[in-house]
């Protein structure tokens, strides 16, 4: 009976392992920001792993602002202005290097806005 019980145990223990693994490992190259202060530039990086071959940088932005926001999705790309209720996705392609993404409140001033930052 004991047999069957430490071997239930470590089983159960192996796969709380292995999920937090996989939980930690997959939120390498992401970032989220919460936006409430309308009063800040946002400039973010993310670095791309050496060893590891990337397909697209994605940022994605949820949520309403009560005037027009300026995002640029990557360096390379055109600066993208928004107002109102936003639910967007911007997916650039990304092999290596460093994904940028900048947002700027421009002439809002107010609301809640969810930006998701990523390398896949």
């Amino acid at each position: 009976m004991d047999y069957k019980k430490g071997l239930t145990t470590t089983i159960i223990l192996l796969l709380i392992g292995l999920g937090v693994a996989i939980i930690v490992g997959g939120n390498q190259g992401r970032d989220v920001f919460f936006i409430n202060d309308f009063n800040a530039i946002v400039n973010n990086s993310i670095p791309g792993n050496k060893n590891k071959d990337y397909t697209y940088q994605i940022v994605r932005l949820k949520g309403e602002v009560n005037d027009t926001i300026i995002v640029k999705p990557c360096e390379t790309c055109k600066e993208v202005k928004l107002v109102g209720d936003i639910s967007v996705k911007f997916k650039n392609e990304f092999e290596s290097g460093t994904s940028r993404f900048s947002f700027d409140p421009y002439k809002a001033t107010s609301g809640k806005l969810k930006i998701v930052h990523k390398i896949r």
